[in-house]
């Protein structure tokens, strides 16, 4: 089963904007942007995924800045959501179980490093056929679902 279907078959694609909007409602300073960040991003992954955008121009439309703010400034990520990634947050997706007892910064941190090597690869060696760019997207997409399921909750 591909990432999108199991997604779908666990009820999570749908509830994305939803849970953001919801979320977005009473967020502010650098949750806001971040939430709006994520967002973007989903929307970005989402022209290669249902629209056939090519693949390099998405990777390289995935945004950080506000990351990037976040750890310049010395937010704390985990005050989005203090406790630790829960199973029941996971849905029983077999993808996400390894994460269960992530903190949220750790999730945070894995998520934007892969978005900066999707994106070095890219500007690197984008033809590396060693590399399944669509591959690491999906692991993104992934990661951004579990994400916005656990600071939202």
């Amino acid at each position: 089963m591909d990432f999108v279907t199991a997604f779908k078959a666990a009820g999570l694609v749908e509830q994305l904007s939803t849970q953001i909007y919801s979320a977005l409602k009473s967020a502010k300073g650098h949750k806001r942007k971040l939430l709006l960040e994520l967002q973007d991003n989903f929307d970005v992954i989402d022209l290669w995924q249902m629209k056939g955008f090519p693949i390099d121009k998405v990777i390289l439309k995935l945004e950080r800045k506000n990351y990037e703010s976040a750890i310049t400034d010395n937010f704390n990520f985990n005050a989005l959501e203090r406790s630790a990634l829960s199973k029941p947050t996971t849905r029983d997706v077999p993808q996400f179980q390894k994460y269960v007892g992530w903190s949220t910064a750790m999730l945070f941190d894995n998520l934007y490093r892969k978005i900066k090597q999707l994106r070095d690869i890219v500007e690197m060696d984008s033809d590396n056929v060693k590399i399944d760019k669509a591959a690491r997207l999906g692991n993104v997409y992934k990661i951004m679902i579990l994400l916005v399921h656990h600071i939202s909750k």
